[in-house]
C-alpha cells in the first residue's frame, strides 16, 4: 500500500497521506514518496493548486515515524528497502518534505482531519490556506523527549504567529484544540469532519478561478520578503509586479471583464 495517494482532478492535485493504521506518521516510504510528490506538483503547469490531507478521522498526521527512521540515522539499522536507501543517500529529503529545500509558490491548502502533533504542525506551516476538522487538536512535544522540532517550526512559527502564542506552542509542548489554532491564526477555518473535504474543494475552486501567475508571484513575494527590509521588499514586489503585467494571462483579465465573461487563464 502506498502511503501518499496523489490524485489529479484537473488543475487540482490532492495528496493524501495514507498510513491512518499508523497516525498517518511519515515514515521512511512517506519521506520519499511525498518529496517526490511534491516535485511532481512543482514540475507540472496544469496544477495550479494543491489540497493535503489525511486517510482516517482521527489523525492528520502524528510526526515523524522514530521506531522506523531514527535507527537508520543513526546506524543502528541498514537500508532494506529502496525508499530507506534513498532516505539514507539524500540528507536533504526532509527539507524537501517540509517544503524547506526549495519554496512552492503554488497555492497549497490543508484540510486536516485530525491530531497533528510533532510533523505534522511542521508540515501544516508549509502551507498557505488550513481547514481543521473541529476535533482536530496541535501540539509541537519535541521538548518532552529532549529534541526540537527542527523541521522548520522553531523559524516559521514565529514569523506566522504572534510570538506570546508561537512560544506557547514551541515551549509548552501541550495540545491546542482547533477553535484555539482558529484564535491564534494557526490555521484559516474550523468546520465539523463532514464538511472539511467539501471545503478545501471550495477553496481549491476559487484559486482555481484566479490567474496561476498572479497568484504564484504574490505568494513569491510574501514568502522571499517577509525579513527584507522595506525598500529591498518593495522593490522585490515591483518586479514581481511588473512581471505579471507582461503575461497574457494580464491581458486576458481586462478584456474579459470588458466583455462581460469568465476569463480563461492559461498562465502565459
Amino acid at each position: 500500500m502506498k502511503s501518499i495517494l496523489f490524485e489529479k482532478r484537473g488543475q487540482q492535485a490532492w495528496i493524501t497521506l495514507n498510513r491512518p493504521a499508523a497516525k498517518n506518521m511519515i515514515n521512511g516510504d512517506m519521506f520519499v514518496e511525498l518529496a517526490d510528490t511534491w516535485q511532481e506538483v512543482r514540475d507540472d503547469d496544469a496544477i495550479r493548486v494543491v489540497v493535503i490531507t489525511a486517510a482516517g478521522e482521527a489523525d492528520f498526521c502524528c510526526g515523524g515515524d522514530l521506531s522506523d527512521v531514527i535507527p537508520l540515522w543513526t546506524g543502528a539499522r541498514q537500508a532494506q528497502t529502496p525508499s530507506e536507501e534513498r532516505l539514507l543517500a539524500d540528507p536533504m529529503i526532509a527539507d524537501k518534505v517540509m517544503l524547506k529545500a526549495e519554496p512552492l509558490y503554488k497555492p497549497v491548502i490543508a484540510a486536516v482531519n485530525g491530531r497533528a502533533l510533532g510533523g505534522g504542525t511542521e508540515l501544516l506551516q508549509a502551507t498557505d490556506i488550513r481547514i481543521a476538522a473541529d476535533h482536530a487538536t496541535f501540539a509541537l512535544p519535541e521538548p518532552k523527549v529532549g529534541v526540537v522540532p527542527g523541521a522548520g517550526s522553531m523559524v516559521r512559527l514565529t514569523r506566522q504567529l504572534p510570538w506570546a502564542h508561537a512560544m506557547k506552542i514551541l515551549l509548552g509542548g501541550e495540545p491546542v484544540d482547533a477553535q484555539e489554532a482558529l484564535a491564534m491564526g494557526l490555521v484559516s477555518e474550523v468546520v465539523p469532519l463532514g464538511e472539511l473535504q467539501s471545503r478545501a474543494q471550495h477553496y481549491a475552486q476559487n484559486i482555481c478561478r484566479q490567474a496561476p501567475l498572479a497568484l504564484q508571484a504574490i505568494k513569491r513575494t510574501a514568502l522571499e520578503s517577509h525579513t527584507l527590509p522595506w525598500a529591498d521588499a518593495f522593490k522585490f514586489e515591483m518586479e514581481q509586479a511588473a512581471a505579471v503585467m507582461m503575461s497574457k494571462d494580464a491581458r486576458e483579465g481586462p478584456r474579459a471583464f470588458k466583455e462581460k465573461r469568465q476569463p480563461e487563464f492559461r498562465g502565459e
